[in-house]
């Protein structure tokens, strides 16, 4: 693999990552509404901040799973896929390993220039041992959220406990957000073949909101929803009108 295919697949990579940063980001504002408001909880009112949970959990975490599962398929909008594919090629990126992460290139320097003769040998196993902490620090901070996803979203086995919470959803999501994040600086720093001249970090959360959430935005939640006629209307069994647009 070349560092063009490295861009391409880090681009999809990118996209599910601002897809899951915004999905918390309206999930996180409804709820934090819902808590400051009374009227919006209790059994009956509560509902919809129930099934929104509900959807969000299920969503971010199969969203989860997509990009930090180790059994992707050779296409798969992977990241756990991408960083193998850099340990096996561990030249690709290393130039601008060097340059934004200086004290993690200089790991072990004094025994590789011990032996000169060894540098290139040393250098790649070096090189792949940092590729492989972060591979191991997305599996590890996604484990939990993958066996939700695996046993209770994708496949229903209620046979298998499962405890995961909704602060194992954010840690796995802030670890894939952040190595998306370095990755991203490497490669494009390397395609560029100028790192010197590229920003030291890329904010993606900064990058959903910019081009996700317009000014007001959440200025629906100003606005009531119903009248109590329409309420009483039978809306749950009512089919959307097949001839609207996107009907």
């Amino acid at each position: 693999m070349d560092i063009k295919e490295l861009v391409a697949d880090l681009h999809d990579i990118r996209e599910e990552v601002i897809n899951l940063l915004f999905n918390r980001y309206v999930f996180r504002t409804h709820q934090e509404i819902v808590r400051h408001n009374p009227r919006l909880q209790g059994p009956s009112h509560g509902i919809f901040s129930e099934w929104a949970q509900v959807l969000y959990a299920q969503t971010n975490s199969i969203g989860v799973r997509r990009l930090a599962s180790e059994t992707s398929q050779d296409r798969d909008v992977n990241l756990v896929r991408l960083l193998d594919t850099c340990i096996r090629e561990p030249g690709l990126l290393w130039s601008s390993i060097q340059h934004y992460y200086p004290q993690d290139a200089k790991r072990e320097s004094k025994e590789i220039l011990r032996n000169a003769q060894q540098w290139p040998r040393d250098w790649e196993r070096l090189a792949r041992e940092l590729l492989g902490e972060d591979r191991k620090k997305v599996i590890v901070a996604a484990e939990k959220v993958n066996r939700f996803a695996s046993k209770r979203v994708a496949h229903v086995v209620p046979t298998v406990p499962v405890n995961t919470r909704f602060s194992d959803l954010d840690d796995a999501i802030d670890v894939v957000r952040e190595i998306t994040e370095k990755y991203i600086l490497l490669v494009e720093a390397e395609a560029c073949q100028s790192p010197g001249k590229l920003k030291q970090r890329i904010d993606l959360l900064e990058e959903m909101k910019r081009r996700k959430l317009p000014k007001g935005w959440d200025e629906i939640f100003l606005e009531p929803w119903a009248k109590p006629e329409i309420i009483a209307r039978p809306l749950g069994e009512t089919e959307p009108p097949r001839n609207a647009p996107g009907g």
